[in-house]
This record gives C-alpha cells, sequence and structure tokens, in this order.
C-alpha cells in the first residue's frame, strides 16, 4: 500500500500486477468514503477507481532505471540520465539507489520506488519523468520491457 500524501497525478503505480498511471487521489475519511486512487483503464476510454490498500509501489530497479531512460557507466559504476536539451547530466543514481550529487554524496539515499523517483525529479525540473507504461509489464514482481516482434 501506498499512502495518499505520497502520490500524486501522473505517477505510475501497481494495481493487480499491472503498471497504471495515477490520474485522481481522493483521501476522504468519512463514515461512507475510503481513500481512492483513480488510474487510466487499460484501453483509455475512461478512468478506474481502486482502494489505496490494493495500490503497490513499483519497486526500484535496474530495469525500471532503464525504462526511465537512465545509462548505467560502467566507469563511474552509476546509473546516469542524460538530458536530451543540450546533453547535460540530470540525475546520477548510486547501485543502492541513492540519489548522487558530482562529489558521489548522497542527496537522497534508498529510493525505494518509482513513484518516489518520479516525485524527486518532478521537485527538482518541475516535468515529468519518462517512463513509458505501454511496453513495460511486470513480471513476479520484476519490471520487464515488452519487445516488439512486429
Amino acid at each position: 500500500m501506498i499512502p495518499c500524501h505520497a502520490l500524486r497525478t501522473g505517477n505510475i503505480i501497481l494495481v493487480n500486477n499491472r503498471l497504471r498511471r495515477v490520474t485522481m487521489i481522493s483521501n476522504s475519511r468519512t463514515l461512507t468514503d475510503q481513500p481512492l486512487v483513480g488510474v487510466e483503464s487499460i484501453n483509455y476510454d475512461e478512468n478506474e477507481n481502486y482502494p489505496v490498500e490494493d495500490i503497490q509501489p513499483v519497486p526500484m530497479s535496474e530495469a525500471v532505471l532503464q525504462q526511465c531512460k537512465f545509462n548505467y557507466q560502467q566507469y563511474f559504476k552509476f546509473w546516469q540520465l542524460i538530458s536530451t536539451e543540450g546533453g547535460r547530466k540530470e540525475m546520477n543514481i548510486d547501485s543502492d539507489y541513492n540519489l548522487i550529487d558530482f562529489m558521489r554524496r548522497p542527496m537522497v539515499k534508498n529510493i525505494a520506488s518509482l513513484h518516489q523517483l518520479q516525485n524527486i525529479y518532478y521537485m527538482l525540473f518541475n516535468k515529468e519523468l519518462d517512463f513509458d507504461v505501454d511496453t513495460t509489464v511486470v513480471v513476479d514482481g520484476t519490471v520487464r520491457k515488452v519487445v516488439n516482434t512486429k
């Protein structure tokens, strides 16, 4: 379960072991209401709502970083996101999933899930982190990229 206050619209979460994008968050706690999270439907025609207890974080992994367009720098032994606008480095993440600065000191420790990484990126750059929900699947709790054979 992910608490409502840790989510924002646009986050990628797991619902019934499927990746979904958050479109609405309702943190109502009246006698009849429960906190709900709205997500895009699979065919994008309408939103679906789920109780907050039914949503799970996407665990941080190398596959998640690759899907977010991070590249592993073998020489430096960390993941690096390079901006498409001018080629400058935007983020560096070490093997323990710590956001590190240019001196390799941790600025944010133990990023555990994709929605946390998305929120950090949004706070720093005021834009969404690139992640394609449609080309990614979850198998046994592990994020895998779909290979198109057409």
